[in-house]
């Protein structure tokens, strides 16, 4: 039978300076501005983040979390920021009513009664967006706060016309915004969406609010979201609403900032987020892809697609039964990213079969920690920015609401919306991940930089949950192994799988499709669509010999901006 195929792609000029990819061209147009003006790539970045919280309201906040990695290229330094919400201290890990059978959500944990720990007041985290966009621009940066916030200020003030992406993404959110006033004032139009143009223009969206909340930001810096009228707006709405954040917790808040995570994959140096982000999980993947041929772990094979699942299956099995804020708990971190391990793994995958089950364990599992959490979807959430300037100074920066507008809570005056951090944690005492007074849960973002022959080569990252840590090495594979563009690598089709179905992109075609499952896979083909999120949404800029190259997911507004 013969039928049509949608082939959506896109092409970006080389920029020769500075470049700057970003989840919607808003933002990209900010941060290409930035460097315009003399701005380094840390400006760009932290200037682009802020803006995103306005052309993306629904991805990422000034009171969300994030993860970020800075390269600076004359002093030869590269430095990870740890910008994650934390459980209140008032938090527990009982804290939750479990009510049996599975959220179905992001992480498809137990299910809490209401839902408490994915949306409204007790699933807010304290936020720690403002103090590391911040910190990054003071420590690394070189213009001032106010002019870096100055473009989302103006965003926010005097607004934009959405586009498809808005309205189709807050349309989803319609009933859970609605069950918020605030947040409904802030977002909907009269209840519904903000329509974008078709035949007649569409309307104009504007944030008052939270213009004025970043101008408080602009002039009196993260002290007033943490100790000053933004805090005590926030700790008054806990109050009000049941929330567990108070003004110690948002007074007592801290960045952590370490050495990125190194390793090496093929003739790539990598740099990637430590501790409890993606960064180990991710180059779990890519050591054990490293220690087979190159055309053993292709997409264009089955046996290349089996490995890649294999590789992607057993991590994500050592995650879940091990990884955790490792300022609480114990995690064998070398163990799980060190080279040893990933050829014992390598040595199964070379003969093993798909299916549900694990491949070696890297260590024993700690009582019921070890159980699978197969997830049957992932929420929309999450937007990153990469930049690359005319230094070669690089950024990779993944921030976020954590789901769909976060807990779906705006503070009352200020126009902020709240993360739902608490949904990171397992709602179920007695596990590695389960709540602490305090705790960073395990998030899944794996900002990503790489090096070759010494040099800034390439800045990635991703938004889509937990697709994410399978996401990036994909993604690196594809441009150490291949030979084409950095826009084809970000396009190949990719995998995932998580101890459960193997979700796989049904363009690899239905041969290859039907071979995997003689390979032993239940196969979960899906296809990609301008509507869906079946696979994470990578950016990523390449440096070349002449000129910096981007590669951009094809199917929503990522752009690239530069010179």
């Amino acid at each position: 039978m013969i039928r049509s195929e949608l082939v959506v792609t896109k092409r970006t000029p080389l920029a020769p300076r500075g470049l700057v990819a970003a989840e919607h061209p808003l933002g990209a147009d900010v941060g290409a501005a930035i460097l315009a003006r003399g701005g380094n790539a840390v400006d760009a970045a932290v200037a682009t983040a802020f803006a995103m919280t306005v052309a993306e309201p629904f991805m990422s906040t000034i009171g969300g979390s994030g993860t970020m990695l800075i390269h600076l290229e004359r002093e030869a330094s590269t430095v990870a920021l740890d910008f994650n919400a934390r459980a209140p201290l008032a938090a527990s890990e009982s804290m939750f009513r479990i009510v049996g059978g599975s959220s179905g959500d992001l992480f498809n944990w137990s299910r809490v009664e209401h839902d408490a720990n994915v949306m409204g007041y007790r699933s807010v985290g304290v936020p720690g967006s403002v103090a590391g966009l911040t910190l990054a621009l003071q420590r690394w940066g070189t213009m001032e706060l106010a002019d870096v916030l100055a473009p989302a200020i103006s965003l926010a003030r005097t607004g934009f016309v959405p586009d498809w992406y808005q309205a189709l993404t807050t349309a989803r959110a319609l009933e859970e915004l609605r069950a918020f006033p605030e947040s409904a004032r802030t977002y909907l139009r009269n209840g519904g969406i903000h329509r974008p143009p078709s035949i007649e223009p569409g309307d104009r969206v504007t944030f008052p609010e939270l213009a004025a909340s970043l101008a408080l930001i602009a002039r009196d810096g993260a002290d007033v979201f943490y100790r000053g009228a933004i805090a005590q707006a926030i700790v008054d709405d806990m109050k009000a609403h049941g929330g567990l954040v108070t003004r110690e917790d948002l007074a007592a808040y801290q960045v952590r900032t370490a050495d990125p995570l190194r390793g090496r994959y093929r003739d790539l140096d990598l740099a990637l987020p430590p501790g409890s982000t993606g960064g180990t999980t991710a180059l779990q993947i890519l050591n054990v892809l490293d220690a087979l041929p190159a055309d053993r772990v292709g997409y264009t094979t089955a046996r290349g697609l089996h490995h890649r699942a294999l590789a992607v299956r057993q991590a994500m099995l050592d995650r879940f039964a091990l990884m955790a804020d490792p300022e609480l708990v114990k995690v064998p971190w070398d163990r799980l990213a060190s080279r040893e391990y990933a050829h014992e793994v390598a040595a199964t995958v070379r003969t093993a079969r798909g299916g549900s089950g694990p491949t070696r364990p890297a260590a024993p599992a700690r009582g019921r920690a070890a159980r699978r959490r197969a997830s049957r979807g992932d929420g929309e959430c999450t937007t990153h920015v990469s930049v690359i300037d005319k230094q070669r100074n690089m950024v990779a920066l993944t921030h976020t609401a954590l789901s769909i507008y976060g807990s779906r809570v705006v503070v009352k005056g200020t126009g902020i919306l709240l993360n739902n951090g608490m949904m990171w944690f397992d709602p179920e005492p007695g596990h590695a991940n389960s709540i602490a007074p305090g705790k960073r849960a395990l998030v899944n973002m794996v900002p990503a930089l790489v090096f070759k022959r010494g040099r800034p080569y390439l800045t990635v990252g991703a938004p889509g949950g937990r697709r994410i840590l399978a996401a990036i090495p994909q993604v690196i594979a594809n441009v150490a192994d291949g030979r084409g563009s950095l826009q084809a690598a970000v396009e190949a089709p990719r995998l995932y799988t998580d101890g459960g179905p193997l979700i796989i992109d049904d363009r690899v075609g239905a041969k290859l499709l039907a071979e995997l499952a003689r390979l032993g896979w239940e196969v979960a083909p899906r296809t990609e669509t301008y509507a869906t999120l079946n696979f994470a949404k990578p950016v990523a800029i390449r440096v070349t010999p002449r000129g910096l190259e981007a590669g951009l997911d094809q199917f929503r507004p990522a752009a690239a901006a530069g010179h």
